[in-house]
């Protein structure tokens, strides 16, 4: 992956947090009006995940400025990721969480992959 791609990839995966923010966020009303009923819905345990997504969001900004120069934060974001799928989709499954907030967790498993394709492609740069 070249370091112009890498640089792109995380300034929409940038992006895509900050939809998910915009998405999530209570006083938009959004998630509502889009069938999307977020886990765990109201209060502060909402506004402390949709600072966690938005703090995620700044993170692949700020790679996406050395893409190369800060593996560990890409590595916190795949973790990220990959634990934010495995919760939405267990709660759908289980259905504390509508299909819709499935489908809107479905970008992060898009993003988990295009992680490791960098990762894999800047460890053969080592």
């Amino acid at each position: 992956m070249s370091e112009s791609q890498a640089r792109l990839l995380f300034q929409i995966s940038a992006i895509f947090n900050g939809i998910a923010c915009l998405i999530l966020f209570a006083p938009f009303g959004i998630a509502g009006q889009l069938g999307v009923r977020p886990i765990p819905a109201g209060g502060p345990f909402e506004l402390i995940a949709v600072s966690a997504i938005a703090l995620f969001g700044l993170a692949y900004f700020w790679v996406s400025k050395n893409p190369y120069g800060n593996l560990q934060l890409v590595k916190l974001g795949l973790i990220g990721k990959i634990a934010v799928v495995a919760i939405v989709y267990y709660s759908a499954f289980v259905g504390t969480a509508s299909l819709e907030f499935a489908a809107l967790a479905s970008g992060d498993i898009v993003f988990s992959g295009l992680f490791i394709w960098f990762l894999v492609d800047a460890k053969k740069r080592v």
